[in-house]
């Protein structure tokens, strides 16, 4: 663990390497955003028949998304850090390898509930990362609190309603592709050099 230095300009630091990768960021998130509000769409247009096709591309995305999330808590500086990230990083392929190993009727329960603190958790991530933005003045701040605000939501409507959502579970993974994929998406399109 390094030391804490008084003269070291942490917010110049993160800004220089923000603005660095800012553009591969913003098309890799507008990407994943895409991908993930695709597949989403395809899942609640036929849950049921098109369960198992879409069980492997779903599992594939939570891998990866949960893989680069945790790619990204190592990356980012000590200061701007999130344990949520983390805890996300390793809830997602959790979830993937639970869909594509296990079968349905064990993992319908269980994944209701386990898509609900997902919600939940990113949700939380996303507000505490918009306050960061706004007392070192970053713009952008609202899109992050808005999108963290509705995966709260929705997280809490699926606790409340397990029974029904592990009847539903095709669309509810529907769901969380679609939520998901349009947070990201929303984020990946507000992105912006930070300017000092």
């Amino acid at each position: 663990m390094e030391r804490y230095d008084s003269n070291f300009d942490h917010v110049g630091d993160f800004v220089e390497r923000w603005n660095a990768s800012v553009r591969r960021t913003r098309l890799w998130t507008i990407v994943l955003g895409v991908l993930l509000v695709v597949a989403g769409i395809c899942s609640a247009a036929d849950p049921y028949s098109i369960y198992a096709t879409i069980q492997i591309f779903v599992s594939v995305a939570l891998i990866v998304g949960g893989a680069a999330q945790a790619l990204s808590y190592a990356a980012t500086p000590e200061l701007f850090r999130s344990p949520s990230t983390l805890i996300m990083g390793v809830l997602n392929p959790l979830l993937g390898l639970m869909l594509l190993v296990l079968p349905t009727y064990l993992t319908a329960s269980t994944m209701v509930f386990l898509l609900a603190f997902l919600f939940i958790i990113a949700g939380a991530e996303r507000i505490t990362f918009a306050r960061r933005m706004r007392y070192f003045q970053m713009g952008g701040s609202g899109v992050s609190t808005a999108t963290g605000v509705i995966n709260i939501i929705v997280g809490v409507a699926f606790l409340l309603m397990p029974l029904f959502s592990s009847l539903v579970l095709g669309y509810l993974m529907a769901g969380y592709l679609i939520v998901g994929g349009v947070c990201i998406l929303v984020e990946g399109i507000s992105m912006k050099p930070i300017s000092r």
